[in-house]
């Protein structure tokens, strides 16, 4: 390890060549759920990527899934989409250029494995029309981890196909990742987007997981059952990456992991020191963990302090790869490559993120939020934080800076906002599991497969 280690330090690694990709996604995972900001949730090796890699300390996503992914795949903002809910009947317009078509085009074979998200009810929608030469998982939200079914019909396809299998989800995502890794075309590189669904609700998880957690170490039962998916996950991690260094490939692949949003605290999860949860733009809600590395290329073992956004991900990783997007829509994310590589000062005017009724801004060091509770959603309440000097948001300023704050809320405001097109939650029928559902899986199927009533365009 340490010849491959000097070697690598000493050489003009990847000279010429574009590195693999491996880009991983955690689902509803919070700050305090990490073992590595102190959490007591055993992650040895998401813990073991950050000492080798860079810590994203101020890495922002957004309130809720489909948003994010929405901007990760386009390197644009979903308010601007009509993604600002969980997509359910509805999908990621047509006409937004993805971040696996640019790499396609550019000779990358690009493999999608887990949770989409970004629309299910229209063929056109599916990752495997949208990119991916290889899609396997689920299209929709929450699904039942061990029978795969969402809102009644069976939600599990590789590659546009119907596949019954046996299994908890998180394990076949994650095996179907290795067997990628290790089946890919070697002559190409290669970009693997792996979206764990868990630990998103329902709360469900096998015995070997929470056995784990056997002894009192965690009490909550919430917060244990959270835990036991989580450990689930870095097990996939660890899979995943052992399968990188088998291939003999970890000098030339750049990994990235990452949460899609804070965690939600009522489920179990945890954001301490930070304020709030999912659902909200307080730091609980959209300040998440995420790692990056690159041996040889950036720096082991640092925290990277600038802020980065999941919008940034389109141009930073398109940078890192040479490769010339082919969007025509214009970014609202810019290329991080340059503070990540060389440690340049690469600065966000503003960075504007939210879900309806729940929007922040931060630019030149103030953080206006508008938070709307879910129990009282015709009334909204703002605060205005110094967000470098009180990270935990303790301290509100609205009264002092009235002006400020209308000039920034102004800012929110003037983003062009079409009609969602996240569609209507539950008209397919059945109920998707909540909070009160936490240890109960989805409904029993009672309808076709989603693939089989998908409308083909």
């Amino acid at each position: 390890m340490l010849l491959r280690l000097t070697l690598a330090l000493s050489l003009p690694l990847n000279a010429g060549a574009k590195p693999n990709i491996v880009f991983i996604i955690a689902d509803d995972l919070g700050w305090n759920d990490v073992g590595y900001h102190g959490s007591e949730i055993k992650t040895p090796n998401i813990d073991a990527l950050a000492s080798r890699g860079m810590e994203l300390d101020r890495y922002y996503a957004y309130p809720s899934c489909s948003p994010t992914r929405t901007a990760i795949m386009t390197g644009r903002t979903p308010i601007r989409q009509g993604v600002e809910l969980a997509i359910s009947t509805g999908g990621l317009p047509l006409d937004e250029h993805l971040l696996p078509q640019t790499l396609k085009a550019a000779g990358y074979q690009t493999f999608q494995t887990g949770k989409w998200h970004l629309g299910l009810m229209r063929v056109a929608w599916h990752p495997y029309a949208r990119g991916f030469d290889h899609s396997y998982g689920h299209l929709g939200g929450e699904i039942d981890y061990f029978t795969h079914i969402y809102y009644g019909g069976l939600d599990w396809q590789r590659n546009g196909k119907v596949v019954r299998e046996e299994g908890y989800s998180t394990e076949l995502i994650t095996r179907e990742s290795v067997k990628l890794i290790k089946q890919r075309d070697k002559s190409k590189p290669m970009f693997l987007y792996v979206a764990f669904n868990a630990p998103h609700l329902p709360l469900q998880v096998t015995d070997k997981y929470l056995d784990r957690y056997a002894g009192g170490v965690i009490s909550n039962k919430n917060r244990k059952f959270i835990a036991a998916m989580i450990s689930a996950v870095d097990d996939g991690v660890g899979e995943i990456l052992d399968a990188v260094e088998s291939e003999g490939i970890v000098d030339d692949t750049l990994v990235v992991w990452v949460s899609d949003n804070g965690g939600l605290t009522q489920a179990g999860a945890s954001n301490t020191p930070l304020r709030a949860g999912k659902g909200t733009a307080f730091e609980g809600g959209i300040r998440v963990p995420g790692i990056i590395q690159w041996p040889g290329v950036l720096a082991s073992g640092e925290k990277f302090e600038q802020r980065i956004t999941a919008h940034d991900w389109f141009p930073t990783l398109a940078a890192a790869a040479g490769v010339e997007p082919k969007n025509t829509k214009p970014f609202d994310g810019i290329d991080m490559w340059p503070a990540l590589k060389d440690g340049k000062q690469v600065d966000h005017d503003e960075i504007v993120i939210g879900i309806k009724g729940n929007y922040m801004i931060i630019r030149d060091g103030w953080k206006l939020v508008e938070y709307t509770p879910r129990t009282d959603p015709a009334n909204s309440e703002m605060y205005l934080f110094r967000i470098d000097e009180d990270p935990n948001e303790e301290n509100n300023l609205i009264d002092t800076e009235p002006e400020l704050a209308k000039e920034l809320f102004g800012r929110i405001r003037a983003i062009p906002k079409p009609p969602s097109v996240a569609g209507r939650r539950g008209r397919q029928g059945g109920r998707s599991p909540g909070v009160r559902d936490l240890y109960a899986g989805s409904p029993e199927e009672t309808r076709p497969p989603w693939l089989e009533v998908a409308i083909r365009d």
